[in-house]
């Protein structure tokens, strides 16, 4: 049988979602807590991977497992897992569910604030630079449409595919944030936050639109923007059809 279950975590003091030797990660902990339910070896699959310190407002992934299983295994589970991850439901689900390769959007999201909160610390980048919006937004309407994001990209891209279609980039203001939203197909490795850092460039008047778009062209990594840290980026929402 095989089951969806829709999550929620703060990143801060994991490795990311996918499991890795000597580094505690997300998936390495509602594994352990499903292979105790279950009562035999499960292995899940993710919509995605998040970097180190990277968090999630939905995250989706699957499993195989028993035929029965309890009808409020969210609640056990999140009876099991640590305070900084939510199970949201977990129900059985079509067999042929793909959480990672069914996805057809992902969009996250990178929290920016001029003023720290003792209250939410590792979930926002402390930044009171003054920041020109509307460049950065002139600039983050360049990368809607098909790109080749390599020099947006940290190592290789899978299947040496570098090509993505966002469907939206662009920056709002909040009462307490500077929050920039990106929807697309797919990512690559630190892309988001490698766009991020280069927009702030724009956005200090340390990078033109013109610059910005022949990076975006034609660029490589070393030519872009230092990456924006890990603490801002949310995983917001991942669409199937």
């Amino acid at each position: 049988m095989r089951y969806k279950i829709e999550l929620a975590y703060n990143g801060t003091r994991y490795a990311g979602w996918q499991i890795q030797p000597n580094a505690p990660t997300v998936q390495e902990v509602i594994d352990k807590a499903l292979s105790t339910l279950c009562n035999q070896p499960i292995e899940t699959m993710g919509c995605g991977r998040t970097d180190t310190g990277v968090h999630a407002k939905y995250f989706v992934a699957h499993f195989d497992g028993p035929e029965t299983l309890p009808t409020d295994l969210a609640h056990r589970l999140n009876r099991m897992v640590s305070e900084d991850i939510r199970i949201l439901s977990a129900n059985p689900c079509d067999p042929t569910f793909h959480a990672r390769f069914d996805a057809t959007l992902r969009e996250y999201e990178y929290h920016i604030r001029a003023q720290k909160d003792p209250f939410a610390p590792k979930t926002f980048w402390w930044n009171a630079q003054e920041l020109h919006v509307d460049a950065m937004n002139h600039c983050a309407n360049m990368l809607v449409g098909e790109h080749n994001f390599s020099a947006f990209l940290k190592g290789e891209a899978p299947n040496n595919n570098p090509l993505c279609t966002v469907f939206l980039a662009r920056w709002s203001k909040t009462t307490e944030s500077l929050v920039f939203t990106i929807q697309a197909n797919r990512f690559l490795r630190n892309m988001v936050r490698a766009i991020v850092g280069t927009l702030i460039e724009v956005g200090q008047g340390k990078m033109s639109s013109n610059e910005f778009k022949s990076i975006l062209d034609h660029g490589s990594r070393s030519d872009a923007g230092a990456s924006a840290p890990a603490e801002g980026l949310f995983l917001t929402k991942v669409v199937y059809p």
